[in-house]
């Protein structure tokens, strides 16, 4: 008879409020179910803080450590532990799988920018110091941009005991003191969803006055939240899924290749909340909203020539002092984002995403996607879903097509 395999019990330590926990935990999830594992998940105690499962005893912990008091405890169970945090805290030196956050910063800045924004404001959440590095990200990102940096701080009356209301308050004083118009980055959905209000409150129009992103992107509350917010895609599941063939490696007593794995942000979800174009110059706003309405139907720059009537080497002059490309590379790059939301958000085969999205060819499609975002389009759905897993049959349709 055969000797049944023995499951390890792995304890799951994230919080699973935001859409950051969610994914890591389908992510590691999508791990166990191939590997044996039962996994044991308390997010957080009565008051909030994450806690480890009462008597627990197993065999290795994957959690998001935002404090070296969390750390020391997990520390005192003598199992093999990853880290999911970004935040870096002292004597706590698990090996990590996180996400890049200057370059989730860095992209969520330059989305704004290429909005024609040339203010760029950053609200974290102050009384969360284990957030602190996202504050560090944006000043060393607004540095490299030559942006003036602006951080929310709340207002001497404004204690950690502060209610709601008076929160709504000081952030809409903030927010009318900002120059206008302006690019603000949230550290999470909800963190915009705050700012929504207080713009309200203010009086203040979104996004014309104010722009707002998150540095995450929720799909349900983003587009709940009035406008929809935009974001920065992290894959999130594959922090998970790539954490938990670490914490394998760990258990089985392998030696890791390397203790710390930062994964880049995938590209930006789009919404209303940075649905602007800032330009003084209305030949290129025009340009810019012919591409946008129309990338999908597969225009080029003659297309756009002859919707706007303006010399060609005009356009390139003019359009690339604003916008750091042309009108070619613009037109390529709003397809391109197209198809990483569809892979993203659809299950949709190759060929029919980039008939979508304007490419005649998915064989066109392909190389031009993998040169942009370092994959090809299968192995980039194949990271979002947090599994090594080979692509679907959908996906497979393409070799039948050649």
């Amino acid at each position: 008879m055969a000797k049944l395999r023995k499951h390890k019990r792995v304890a799951l330590l994230v919080a699973g409020w935001n859409h950051y926990g969610r994914g890591i935990i389908e992510g590691a999830w999508h791990y166990a179910q191939n590997n044996f594992w039962n996994l044991d998940m308390q997010p957080t105690g009565p008051d909030g803080a994450m806690q480890m499962p009462e008597g627990w005893q197993g065999d290795g912990i994957i959690a998001t450590v935002h404090s070296s008091a969390l750390g020391e405890e997990l520390r005192s169970y003598r199992v093999p532990i990853v880290n999911v945090s970004g935040a870096r805290l002292e004597g706590v030196n698990f090996p990590r799988v996180t996400s890049d956050a200057n370059a989730v910063v860095e992209l969520a800045a330059e989305h704004l920018k290429s909005k024609g924004l040339r203010s760029i404001a950053f609200c974290g959440e102050p009384e969360r110091k284990f957030l602190d590095f996202w504050t560090r990200a944006y000043e060393r990102v607004a540095e490299k941009l030559g942006l003036t940096p602006l951080i929310y701080q709340p207002g001497p009356n404004v204690g950690l005991d502060a209610g709601l209301v008076e929160r709504r308050r000081d952030r809409a004083r903030w927010l009318k003191g900002l120059p206008k118009p302006t690019g603000v980055i949230g550290w999470d959905t909800i963190t915009c969803r705050n700012l929504a209000n207080a713009c309200e409150l203010a009086g203040i129009e979104v996004p014309d006055q104010i722009s707002i992103i998150s540095l995450s992107t929720e799909d349900l509350l983003g587009q709940t939240i009035h406008p929809p917010i935009s974001g920065v895609d992290i894959p999130v599941k594959r922090i998970g899924y790539d954490a938990a063939s670490m914490l394998d490696q760990l258990i089985r007593g392998r030696r890791l290749a390397t203790d710390e794995q930062v994964l880049r942000p995938l590209g930006i979800t789009t919404r209303q909340s940075t649905d602007i174009f800032e330009c003084d110059d209305p030949k290129i706003r025009q340009v810019m909203r012919f591409i946008k309405d129309n990338s999908n139907a597969g225009i080029n720059v003659q297309d756009v020539l002859r919707a706007v009537p303006i010399a060609r080497r005009t356009l390139e002059k003019r359009f690339s002092a604003i916008m750091g490309h042309s009108p070619a590379e613009e037109i390529r790059r709003i397809k391109l984002d197209k198809v990483r939301q569809l892979l993203s958000s659809t299950d949709m085969a190759i060929p029919d995403i980039a008939d979508a999205c304007g490419f005649a060819y998915a064989e066109h499609m392909i190389p031009l996607f993998a040169r942009h975002y370092g994959s090809t389009p299968a192995a980039f759905r194949r990271s979002l879903r947090g599994t090594s897993a080979v692509g679907s049959g959908r996906d497979r349709r393409l070799k039948s097509r050649r």
